[in-house]
């Protein structure tokens, strides 16, 4: 019986931590240049070995001459693995970062974004 209510408790423990890294997070930004809309997916791949994959879906919209151009759209995917004590994803082969503040619900990867679910 002990053994059991141990392993449930384990189960329980790494479902929180995936509940508060995998989700939908987003960033608008615009400048002289780019009207900018990224959403980040994260979800657990192995939550054993702490790999997550995520897909970065972007969509925007380039100034010229002050006229804003027609929307593109640019969508990307990779593996990264969690490191808890940095709360960061790290990706080696590309060498991308994402910063994570689970507390605040936020991540920074170039700008800040925001969880939304």
């Amino acid at each position: 019986m002990l053994l059991l209510a141990i392993a449930l408790m384990a189960i329980a423990c790494n479902r929180a931590k995936d509940r508060a890294i995998s989700g939908v997070y987003v960033v608008d930004t615009k400048n002289e240049y780019t009207i900018l809309s990224d959403t980040l997916v994260i979800e657990a791949y192995n939550l054993e070995a702490g790999v997550y994959q995520i897909e970065k879906r972007s969509g925007y919209q380039l100034i010229r001459d002050g006229k804003i151009l027609p929307k593109q759209y640019r969508q990307k995917s990779w593996q990264a693995t969690f490191d808890k004590e940095k709360e960061l994803l790290s990706e080696t082969a590309y060498g991308k970062q994402i910063y994570l503040n689970t507390a605040a619900g936020t991540l920074s990867f170039g700008a800040t974004y925001h969880k939304i679910k």
